[in-house]
């Protein structure tokens, strides 16, 4: 659309929006017909039509502004001045629809803005203004349009103002908790009335058909009545219900449902209801708390309507029904959801799916979509949105049949949807009824209506042909086994479809992933060159997969992985695994030459409930499909994806120069693998997982084992794995008697779960948690439980030991598990037995360390002794009969009397951060680090640790800082210099090794209204440190506006690519002022960036 287009203004408009405010990517549509026609030119996401339509009509709009074709701003133009209530009345179908994140409310002397993630309140009859942000004069809001408009492309805005928007506070959260609520009123039942609740999978039929009729009284397709004052048919509903006497009231009730099934038939009411009519008669009031607004929880009723059914999006209903869903699979399964694997699915989350598959496929909107586990069928109604906004782009309002023709077609021959569950089945037809009403106005609907007489059957279940469907749309199967036939003759030749799209079931820990099944069997239904996208669980990429990997990944061409491992905790609600969406066609791979897209965005507060989700410079890469199956070969392809999940392109070169020295599994046995195998030692030390007891209440028989005799005398020392005490080195008084721990716990005392080999318990060892967090070495026999590892080893290797545990402590080591460990950093923060043994561990006397690598081993030695009080020598190795020795002055064999083994000897913070310091900087000289080494094993510990998966948007996340205001010590003296001084560093040193006479010299700067950085090398004679200088207001404008112009926006996802220019002999970088863009790591980066830019504009000079 051209700039003109986009700004058409209405005449006398009372705030001009001028087209210099619109920034690239975003268009202000001053009409509907502006928005329409931005959807035939591709300005606006063809799925938001009908939510813009909406809002036009509800609302009286004069305006929408779109980022990437979504909705993000309202603007509202009154004649005369707003009152108070008209701003609440506006502000209550803003907050409803739950789609833009901004209203803005315009009369002659004032602005109002308003957030559409603040709730409305009411506070004894007078509606509070909690959601309203700020209040500008007339005049004020014309001069701040263009920063405003700004702020919202970067977000910056957002995060100025982050009280106000608030993801918990959105009509989404606030009606899923409150329809959660009454779910579980109804199937707990009500013990004033005689049998039990309903069940699960009927609770969630009544509440959907209950949803039905509310989307159809407020939206004016059947009229029962209105209320007095405010409110709609659902108010009317809530009143009616209950007014009336019980009896006359659950009557009233369903003789309303008979009057919708014979009016439109579909699948909502095939059910008999009798039963379930004597059940919910308990519940009529909880019933009209939930119509009118109330709380269920609370019982507290609304004095205004809080929902309005005419605004809320279908999607928004389909979503919430998925959590639904996930909770039947509860019940059914007397297990979290989280085995079975459905949680509830954002809208945002099914959107990135969608526009995944869609993306410059130009074509697809005559695509036809199957969906195999399409649950409450949110992305067949996201495709049905975005298909029917196509195909009725071209037909006027008036032409009813033509319309109704074109709705009918997409559900005749565009899409499918397969699912095991009936309920899911039903929840889907019912999304698609509503999404295809949606499209028709009420007279539309009337008119249609009364000519074709009923909505057509959508679902198809083939065990109950006495009720066949009008259009098969919606399968109750199991998509695994159908044959390559099952959709021929359903409007589909040859019973494929060119997109497969959706979530499958994911399975937890422990299962193979039924997900991997939908992954091989679903080509089975893509025509050739078809596209596959679904929503996924990351251990299939993480887990020991190879197999699986190297044989889906050679059958089809995986194109596209985005890893969203980072948004675990706020985009999959109720999912203890995170997940990523994969792209692939169905064709075969060209393995020589195919690079799989790798995109990994860190967590970012600019994306609220847009879903857009901005992709920083370095979160992209091309990852060869030759590398991915050469490693699933070698047994290590969870190494090649997480590597490239927080690290950068120095990254991977330093992992791969740490992963060809000896790893420690040289040296050390797996006694749990060889017991498996049936196989002797072959190594110096051992290593395994310590015991588990068995609970006293548990009954023996839910064992999956027998049970072991426990041979443990109970005074034997045991180790808490809480215990702060496991730090270096582990002193005897932090333990507690084996005796204690059990009856501390509620463990039986004459048997065990499990016993490991006794050598894992004698002697030096190291023990170390599999949170990683903790690591000691230990002399003497101590017992402990499975969630710590034991590495054991002869006496005479006590120094070599205790030098391993002060390596597990350390930065270096963290750096390297951080970036290679499955789970860390994307699942939870734990550490595998097999995945610490991979650590690299050459021993004294090897390539690539230190001369003096023995001395740095006796050194560190000397200290982790001197820190546990033990300067001496080691004590003596308990004979295995003798487990435990004490201390002078205790009784020998009565450790639980001994107070001192209750008592930690507490070292000060300050002397363990003291010798931490020490011990990083011998290891950094045993592996004989460079200085930049030291920076990316730096900055990913004091910067990418904390920051990865945070826990809300509330969180502290050093990469979200401004640099000027972050807290990581090694930035917090030089701040912006930091990087800075590290980039003219590296170049001038590479330039004095090329024997270059020219230096370069840096200068940095953030403009703090737009939250744009820049830093300038400039080209000279003599090095100099980096300087502070303040960015021009006109220079910070060219450079957002040239920065935003090359941010590319695909869908839901947002790639800024960071500008880099050559201007004379200048150099400028120019990026958002977040800390995860001017690390002294991506400094390292940046230089050989340009240098590489450098050198290729030398050759193309030699070329010419």
């Amino acid at each position: 659309m051209s700039a003109t287009e986009k700004n058409r203004t209405p005449a006398r408009r009372l705030v001009p929006i001028p087209l210099a405010a619109i920034p690239p990517g975003m268009a202000f549509h001053a009409s509907l017909d502006a928005a329409r026609e931005g959807v035939r030119e591709g300005a606006v996401n063809p799925g938001y039509l009908t939510v813009i339509e909406r809002a036009w009509k509800e609302m009286g709009l004069d305006g929408v502004l779109c980022l990437d074709g979504r909705p993000i701003l309202y603007h509202k133009e009154y004649g005369e001045l707003c009152p108070l209530p008209e701003r609440i009345r506006q502000h209550k179908l803003f907050w409803n629809q739950g789609v833009a994140n901004v209203l803005v409310l315009a009369d002659p002397i004032n602005v109002y803005l308003y957030s559409g993630l603040a709730e409305p309140e009411e506070n004894e009859g007078e509606t509070t203004e909690s959601a309203l942000i700020r209040i500008l004069g007339i005049a004020e809001y014309a001069e701040r349009i263009h920063t405003l408009f700004r702020q919202l492309a970067t977000g910056r805005f957002y995060e100025d103002h982050r009280e106000y928007f608030d993801p918990e506070k959105s009509v989404d959260a606030y009606l899923l908790k409150n329809l959660r609520a009454f779910r579980d009123k109804l199937t707990k039942g009500n013990e004033g009335f005689a049998g039990k609740g309903l069940e699960i999978e009927e609770a969630h039929a009544f509440i959907g058909r209950i949803l039905f009729l509310c989307y159809l009284l407020d939206r004016d397709i059947v009229d029962i009545g209105k209320p007095d004052g405010e409110g709609r048919g659902t108010r009317f509903l809530a009143g009616e219900v209950a007014r009336r006497e019980e009896g006359a009231g659950i009557d009233y009730l369903y003789g309303l449902f008979e009057d919708i099934r014979e009016r439109f038939n579909g699948n909502m009411f095939e059910r008999d209801l009798d039963t379930e009519k004597e059940r919910i008669r308990g519940h009529l009031g909880e019933l009209s708390l939930v119509l009118g607004g109330g709380e269920i929880k609370t019982g507290q009723f609304s004095l205004w309507p809080y929902y309005d059914f005419r605004m809320i999006p279908v999607e928004t209903i389909s979503a919430i029904y998925q959590d639904f869903l996930a909770a039947e699979d509860k019940a059914r399964d007397k297990e979290d959801q989280r085995k079975t694997g459905a949680f509830y699915t954002p809208r945002f989350l099914a959107e990135m799916v969608v526009d995944m598959a869609l993306t410059e496929e130009p074509e697809s909107w005559e695509w036809s979509f199957l969906d195999p586990a399409c649950g409450s069928g949110i992305f067949l109604v996201l495709i049905f949105n975005r298909l029917a906004s196509q195909r009725l782009a071209g037909i006027g309002k008036d032409d009813h049949e033509a319309r109704a023709e074109a709705l009918q077609g997409i559900l005749k021959s565009r899409i499918r949807g397969v699912d095991i569950a009936e309920t899911a089945c039903r929840i889907a037809c019912f999304s698609l009824y509503l999404a295809y009403l949606d499209f028709l106005d009420s007279p539309e609907i009337e008119k249609y209506m009364g000519k074709i007489g009923k909505l057509p059957r959508l679902f198809h279940d083939p065990a109950n042909p006495e009720l066949p469907p009008d259009i098969p749309v919606i399968r109750k199967a199991d998509f695994l086994p159908l044959g390559d036939d099952a959709f021929q003759g359903e409007g589909f030749r040859d019973g494929k479809f060119h997109c497969v799209i959706g979530n499958p079931p994911w399975e937890g820990r422990g299962s193979k992933q039924i997900a991997q099944r939908f992954m091989q069997e679903s080509p089975r239904f893509l025509k050739s060159g078809g596209i596959g996208c679904f929503l996924l669980p990351t251990k299939i990429l993480h887990n020991k997969t190879d197999a699986f990997q190297v044989d889906w990944i050679g059958r089809v061409t995986l194109e596209k992985v985005l890893q969203l491992a980072d948004y675990r905790k706020l985009l999959f609600q109720g999912a203890k695994a995170p997940g990523f969406i994969a792209r692939f066609r169905n064709a075969a791979p060209k393995s020589a030459r195919h690079t799989v897209e790798f995109i990994a965005p860190k967590f970012n507060r600019d994306g609220l409930r847009d879903g857009l989700i901005t992709v920083d410079p370095a979160a992209r890469a091309w990852i060869p499909l030759g590398d991915v199956l050469a490693a699933a070969r070698l047994g290590s392809t969870p190494i090649v994806w997480k590597q490239h999940l927080w690290g950068t392109r120095r990254d991977r070169k330093f992992l791969d120069l740490l992963q060809s020295l000896p790893p420690l599994a040289e040296y050390v046995d797996i006694l749990s693998d060889l017991e498996k195998k049936g196989l002797a030692r072959t190594k110096r030390w051992c290593a395994g997982q310590g015991l588990k007891a068995w609970g006293i209440d548990k009954d023996p028989s839910e064992s999956d084992r027998n049970l072991k005799k426990n041979p443990w005398p109970l005074d034997t020392p045991f180790i808490e794995t809480r215990s702060q005490a496991i730090h270096f080195i582990l002193s005897r008084e932090a333990t507690i008697s084996f005796k204690e721990r059990l009856e501390k716990e509620k463990y039986r005392k004459d048997v065990l779960y499990s016993d490991p080999p006794h050598d894992l318990f004698f002697g030096p060892k190291v023990l170390v948690n599999q949170r990683f967090n903790k690591a000691a070495y230990c002399n003497f026999d101590v017992l402990f439980q499975h969630s710590l590892q034991s590495i054991a080893g002869p006496p005479e290797d006590a120094e070599r030991l205790m030098f391993l545990a002060a390596y597990l402590e350390s930065r270096f080591v963290r750096y390297f598990l951080f970036h290679t460990a499955a789970n860390w950093g994307t699942e939870r923060d734990k550490v595998h037995l097999h995945e610490l043994l991979r650590l690299p561990f050459p021993l004294p006397g090897g390539d690539f360390i230190a001369p003096d690598a023995a001395g740095i081993i006796h050194e560190i030695a000397e200290k982790v002794r001197a820190f546990g009080g033990n300067p001496g020598s080691d004590p003596p190795k308990a004979e295995s009969e003798q487990m435990s020795l004490p201390f002078s002055g205790e009784e020998a064999g009565n450790v639980d009397n001994n107070a001192r083994t209750r008592k930690r000897r507490s070292k000060p913070k300050k002397t363990e951060n003291t010798l931490q310091r020490e011990i990083d900087q011998l290891i950094y000289r045993y592996f004989g680090l460079t200085e930049q080494e030291k920076i990316l094993v730096e900055d990913t510990v004091d910067v990418l640790i904390p920051s990865a998966t945070p826990g809300s948007r509330r969180s502290s996340i050093p990469t979200l800082d401004p640099v000027e205001k972050t807290r990581v010590a090694s930035y917090k003296k030089k701040g912006f210099c930091a990087y800075g001084d590290t980039l003219a560093r590296t170049l001038n040193r590479w330039a004095e090794e090329e024997g270059s006479r020219y230096r370069v010299r840096a200068e940095v700067g953030i403009d703090e209204s737009t939250g744009i950085a820049m830093a300038t090398l400039r080209l000279g004679k003599s090095e100099a440190v980096c300087q502070e200088v303040s960015l021009s207001d006109s220079l910070a404008d060219v450079l957002k506006r040239y920065h935003e112009t090359v941010s590319k926006k695909t869908g839901t996802l947002r790639y800024e690519r960071d500008i880099l220019f050559f201007e004379g002999d200048s150099i400028h970088i120019i990026r958002p002022d977040r800390l995860l863009n001017w690390t002294r790591a991506m400094a390292l980066n940046d230089a050989a960036r340009i240098y590489g830019e450098i050198v290729l504009g030398k050759e193309e000079d030699h070329a010419e």
